[in-house]
């Protein structure tokens, strides 16, 4: 039985761009007068710290994005891969990068349901959804703009994520995963959500089609065909501009097809990543984007 594991390569990049995360937001913490200030450690015996924004303004309201790392990763380098280290060093949002619990082959996993992964005893949906709950109840939270982004296992896990806390979740953006079942049994969203499925067509871990890890899981085309039926939208899709997020591919390598028809304010779109990795060397902006489509896509 093979898991989405990062190479050791990949891992020294990934290490390698650990310092654009910054202090997660630690720019901000004089803004906040100590003994006015919430907590900024959540997840009770699985701690993580929040990142929050430099000039904090409790008046103001941000942001919540949450990033969930791939199979064998952990929050922090999983943050710095997709280049979303300065979101809250730039003022722009509240972020968690919780780490998954170690599976039995001591590799930090989600338990995302499905094909894969993780320790099957470990409740991320609690777990997560908790973490969600718990920082919005102490920080001022914009309920209408609550993100979930991942890589891999944790893409499986943010569709999972808003398959069970549609309440609180207001749109996702995925790179390399999958939805967590290939007809779409096991989540029945409590309302629509957004999603930008990301995906590389030379990807030889999560496969483009479709594959099989501990069960089948559906390509991108599928995933993201599942999912705008769940939200509400047309079957069809119309091509958009193509863009360029890997570094190594020429031109705008990336093909942008929209859903048609979806509900006000939701948005269903796939990105196909065209001779594109598993990991691929992504650009210098490519968070900026993935983070200004999540802003287009609040809840209204």
């Amino acid at each position: 039985m093979s898991r989405p594991a990062a190479s050791l390569a990949a891992a020294l990049l990934l290490a390698s761009l650990l310092a654009a995360c910054g202090g997660g937001g630690d720019d901000g913490d004089d803004d906040v007068a100590p003994d006015a200030a919430p907590p900024r450690v959540f997840g009770g015996e699985r701690q993580v710290e929040l990142q929050v924004p430099a000039g904090f303004d409790p008046a103001q309201r941000y942001p919540l994005v949450l990033i969930l790392h791939g199979y064998s990763a952990n929050g922090l380098l999983q943050q710095a891969f997709l280049g979303l280290g300065e979101l809250a060093l730039d003022g722009h949002a509240f972020v968690l990068a919780p780490d998954g619990v170690e599976d039995s082959q001591g590799n930090r996993a989600w338990n995302s349901g499905g094909a894969c992964c993780g320790d099957r005893t470990a409740d991320d949906v609690a777990y997560l959804g908790g973490l969600i709950d718990d920082v919005a109840a102490a920080w001022p939270v914009d309920p209408a703009r609550i993100y979930v982004i991942g890589h891999s296992n944790g893409h499986f896990m943010a569709y999972r994520m808003a398959c069970e806390r549609a309440d609180v979740i207001s749109a996702i953006v995925g790179l390399a995963g999958a939805m967590i079942s290939t007809d779409g049994t096991g989540c029945t969203p409590s309302q629509p959500v957004s999603s930008l499925h990301l995906h590389g067509t030379a990807d030889a871990t999560i496969g483009y089609d479709g594959g099989t890890i501990e069960g089948a899981y559906p390509g991108a085309i599928a995933s993201v065909e599942l999912w705008a039926d769940k939200a509400g939208c047309a079957a069809t899709r119309t091509a958009g501009e193509p863009v360029d997020l890997v570094r190594d591919l020429a031109g705008a390598e990336t093909q942008v097809e929209v859903h048609d028809d979806c509900p006000a304010g939701v948005g269903v779109e796939l990105w196909t990543i065209v001779a594109g990795s598993h990991i691929p060397n992504l650009v210098d902006g490519a968070g900026d984007r993935m983070f200004a489509w999540l802003q287009a896509h609040a809840r209204e």
